[in-house]
């Protein structure tokens, strides 16, 4: 079976530099842009965004019990979900 070939530049990530803040307070949401980061301080929130129909869908992957990535593109809709679910997230931008 021949292979297939495609060729792709490989891009190099541009350094960043990033601010150690605190861990959020207990229900306190804070998320980040360029990579939008969302933190919990309990874990029990994280699940329950996860499925909840309304934030589910933005969530890319799990990072840790308390860490989730949303894509970049959506932050401001899933920050605006998560206000209309009732949540008051506290937006940190770098």
């Amino acid at each position: 079976m021949p292979k297939a070939t495609t060729k792709s530049k490989m891009v190099k990530p541009k350094k960043q530099k990033y601010q150690l803040e605190p861990l959020p307070a207990k229900g306190e949401v804070v998320a980040h842009q360029n990579l939008t980061l969302v933190e919990v301080a309990d874990p029990a929130e994280l699940s329950s965004f996860l499925v909840d129909k309304r934030l589910k869908d933005y969530i890319l992957t799990t990072l840790s019990p308390t860490e989730a990535v949303v894509l970049p593109e959506h932050s401001k809709a899933f920050i605006a979900a998560l206000q209309k679910a009732g949540h008051t997230p506290k937006v940190s931008e770098l």
